[in-house]
């Protein structure tokens, strides 16, 4: 006969076990903290396990014989209706899962070998390719599913339960990553699997994230009310593991959208082998138009094969990359990254871009260029994340000053290259020829007030020798008072075409009148009948001059509130258009990056 928990002969673990069953509170205590445990440590051994490639097929073996045991002691546990056997069910059927997980990020289980996708694949095209690069993987979770389904033949179906609860929100973490999210946790990745990166889109939240996680909070909830309902303990404990399982699920899914706790899973990146010298990274950063990209032009023939400099444009055609590569050597790779801020950018991500730079270069040193329209503390932020910040030596800021817009500029403007000088190891003042001596003092003024540590050099047109960059070993910060994130939009076209200079011209200059609304930045080459022009309009000044021939005729403008109205006013100036445009000239670093980096 069973023994009653008020016998004396009862084993205290009877005693705690009914305790525990009787008060509510505890009993829910207790089950979250099984779950949540079991859950959090089984994502880290995974991310752990897997995050070396030499680790592979020692680990894939131990995963498939613990799995292998796990699945044999299924029908067995199907039929224990105990408390005891919800929780050894929960956790086969975690083992169960974790087999999928682990073929999957060893890569033994992935999918088929789809070439890298060109920048403008997009829509169904992209999807498809999606799928392909992940089907063997996808097709394996069926056949888990039916051994599974086949493995618990008895009434404690908790087993299936878990492994099917983690294959929807799996299936579900996956579409919304592919539509967008704000986080998305690339760091976690191996190496092996950065390719996957290409099918990640990086924005604030897509339109199949709240059908997602309304779909799995309606069922969390039912889920939870059969725990409340259940008549005994076998069944308030199978549906309240369950539920806390769907609860951490839709977790994670508002992590992807949603600040999320730093390094959560960060122990389980302590696999990650470190790069043997990690590269000082220079910062060469500044407001729209302050000169920065003319700066870099004449840092590059400065630079050595230690050296790699990556660009970022905001837009999604890309200028400033062809100008450097115009002047730089196959010692100082440069890197091109178009669509986006750097630290906003996921295709291409800066994580991963940094991490194959490394693996491939091993560089001394990195410079990178940001767009003028990235939020400094956003770009410092992703340097310093988990995958990211451990492969880099000390982050330094070198900041590129127009100082005429610094003085005259409206405040936002002011405040953000303000920001940029508060965390700078170096200010570079540039265009100091056209200013003041009057401008020069109150110049002088405001960086003893934001940054009088600073080494400061002013000069013009951007020339600058790397020997000035300052040498301090300590990390770049911001200050106390972050600058507004500003608000820009990006109109662009590529044109195939020959153009009236003239006409071209008066454009340009209804456009530095504000005839074409608030416009910070506008770049942009033309073939005309008398030869290729440059545009350059930043801080009200124009220019249209000569320059090398191009691919492509290509205008880029950014600003608050710029009016397509000028596009189409650019349009009116074509004399000559061409049956086709010519392919755009990349070289081989740059193909290499865009199509596999993310």
């Amino acid at each position: 006969m069973a023994l009653a928990p008020d016998e004396p002969d009862a084993p205290p673990v009877v005693f705690m076990a009914f305790t525990l069953l009787q008060s509510p509170w505890l009993f829910w205590l207790g089950l979250s903290l099984f779950a949540v445990a079991v859950w959090w440590a089984a994502t880290v051994i995974i991310i752990f396990a897997c995050g070396r490639r030499s680790w592979r097929r020692a680990v894939i073996v131990l995963s498939s014989l613990v799995s292998v045991a796990a699945l044999a002691g299924m029908p067995a546990i199907s039929h224990m209706t105990t408390p005891l056997g919800a929780a050894l069910g929960f956790l086969a059927g975690i083992v169960a899962w974790g087999w999928f997980e682990t073929s999957y990020y060893t890569g033994y289980v992935v999918g088929m070998e789809v070439p890298p996708c060109p920048p403008q694949c997009g829509g169904w095209r992209h999807f498809i390719h999606g799928v392909k690069a992940n089907l063997y993987h996808e097709l394996s979770i069926f056949v888990g599913f039916a051994l599974v389904w086949w493995a618990t033949p008895g009434p404690n179906q908790v087993a299936l339960w878990t492994f099917t609860i983690h294959w929807w929100m799996h299936q579900s973490a996956k579409l919304n990553v592919f539509f967008g999210v704000r986080n998305l946790n690339e760091e976690y990745l191996p190496e092996h699997l950065r390719r996957m990166t290409q099918f990640f889109s990086k924005r604030p939240i897509n339109w199949f994230f709240p059908f997602s996680v309304t779909i799995s909070t309606a069922w969390a909830h039912w889920l939870f009310y059969r725990a409340l309902q259940a008549p005994d303990a076998f069944t308030a404990t199978a549906y309240g593991l369950a539920s806390v399982l769907m609860a951490l699920a839709i977790l994670e899914h508002w992590w992807l959208i949603l600040p999320q706790p730093v390094g959560v899973w960060a122990w389980g990146l302590l696999s990650r082998r470190a790069p043997e010298v990690k590269p000082t990274v220079d910062v060469i950063g500044g407001f729209l138009g302050s000169g920065k990209t003319t700066l870099l032009r004449h840092l590059l023939p400065q630079l050595g094969d230690k050296t790699v400099v990556l660009v970022n444009e905001f837009a999604d055609v890309g200028l400033d990359g062809a100008r450097l590569r115009e002047g730089s050597t196959e010692d100082a790779p440069v890197v091109e990254l178009a669509g986006g801020c750097l630290c906003c950018t996921l295709s291409r991500n800066v994580a991963a871009t940094l991490s194959r730079i490394i693996r491939e270069h091993a560089p001394e040193r990195i410079l990178i260029e940001p767009s003028g329209a990235a939020a400094l503390s956003d770009l410092l932020g992703t340097l310093h994340q988990p995958g990211c910040r451990e492969l880099l030596g000390p982050i330094r800021v070198v900041a590129v000053v127009d100082g005429k817009q610094w003085l005259l500029a409206d405040r936002a403007v002011q405040m953000a290259i303000a920001a940029y000088v508060e965390a700078a190891a170096t200010v570079v003042i540039n265009k100091c020829d056209s200013l003041s001596q009057v401008e020069l003092a109150r110049l002088q003024q405001r960086l003893a007030g934001c940054n009088p540590a600073a080494k400061v050099i002013y000069t013009s047109f951007g020339r600058l020798d790397l020997r000035d960059l300052s040498d301090t070993q300590d990390d770049a910060c911001l200050g106390e008072t972050l600058a507004p994130r500003l608000a820009f939009r990006q109109i662009s076209e590529t044109f195939s075409a020959v153009f009236d200079a003239a006409g071209l011209q008066q454009v340009f200059e209804a456009m530095t009148a504000g005839d074409f609304g608030d416009i910070s930045r506008a770049k942009g080459v033309f073939k005309t009948t008398g030869g290729w022009l440059r545009l350059e309009y930043a801080g009200q000044a124009m220019s249209l001059n000569p320059c090398a021939a191009a691919s492509e005729s290509s205008l880029v403008v950014i600003g608050r509130e710029p009016s397509s109205n000028l596009l189409a006013a650019v349009r009116q100036t074509i004399i000559a258009p061409t049956a086709a445009s010519a392919p755009a000239v990349v070289s081989p670093a740059e193909a290499h990056y865009l199509t596999t980096a993310s």
